[in-house]
């Protein structure tokens, strides 16, 4: 039925009953598909979807030469869900990796190696950059000797001084603070660690010297093979500290 048929018996109707033909004739051209009265539907818009956002932490604001490197870490996520995928890693823009991300983190650690001087970590997800800046110092725990043998036989008051040395801290000869030897390198506890054996005071010039390291592991220790290590740290606070290589000392009957 086309839609004159469909008025006119409208208005057949309306008569009828008694109703406004007017009233029903444009109920009815309302209803009709294709009038200027039909209610058209625009399309949903999709959302847009979340930018990339990186956060940047460092295991600390800097590291000393040849010692371990800081670590910077990749916080990245999509609106408020963790992002996957990769990140590249690059330091003063030369690439130096593409981690996975975990959880919406990706790690990584400046080279122990790296010269002394500031180096620019830039890290990029999906076109989004973020970098920090990271600064190695010249630091340097330099000893005169690491390796050293004494017999138990050998009467105490002939034992041999310890290793003498001198110490660069972040770029400047260090004028004072503190060198402590540890068995093993524990440093946990401080002079209260069962592994603390002895410490010396820096001079004015950077130098120090112990006088009681061997014969403390003369009268602490059997025949065997020992290994320690020496710290330096500018303050009793030991805050921040570098370290030596291990010495080892061999003692026989």
């Amino acid at each position: 039925m086309n839609l004159i048929s469909r008025s006119a018996t409208a208005v057949v109707a309306a008569l009828a009953l008694g109703v406004p033909t007017a009233a029903v004739t444009s109920a009815a051209e309302s209803a009709a598909p294709g009038t200027s009265g039909a209610h058209a539907h625009a399309p949903m818009a999709k959302p847009k979807a979340a930018k990339p956002r990186i956060k940047l932490k460092r295991s600390k604001a800097y590291s000393h030469y040849g010692q371990e490197g800081v670590k910077v870490t990749a916080v990245v996520t999509k609106g408020k869900k963790k992002a996957t995928g990769k990140v590249a890693f690059a330091v003063n823009g030369t690439a130096v990796g593409t981690p996975k991300l975990k959880r919406g983190q990706a790690s990584y650690r400046l080279a122990s190696a790296n010269a002394p001087g500031v180096y620019t970590v830039t890290v990029t997800y999906k076109g989004t950059k973020r970098a920090v800046k990271v600064r190695v110092y010249d630091s340097a725990l330099n000893l005169s000797a690491v390796s050293f043998t004494i017999s138990k036989s050998t009467p105490s008051y002939q034992m041999p001084d310890g290793p003498s040395g001198t110490v660069k801290f972040k770029d400047q000869v260090a004028t004072k603070g503190y060198v402590d030897i540890y068995e093993n390198g524990n440093i946990k506890g401080g002079s209260q660690s069962p592994d603390y054996c002895c410490m010396a005071s820096v001079k004015t010039d950077g130098s120090f010297s112990f006088s009681t390291f061997l014969y403390n592991v003369w009268n602490d220790k059997g025949p065997g093979t020992y290994t320690y290590q020496a710290f330096y740290t500018d303050g009793p606070a030991f805050a921040d500290y570098i370290y030596s290589t291990p010495i080892t000392v061999t003692v026989t009957p």
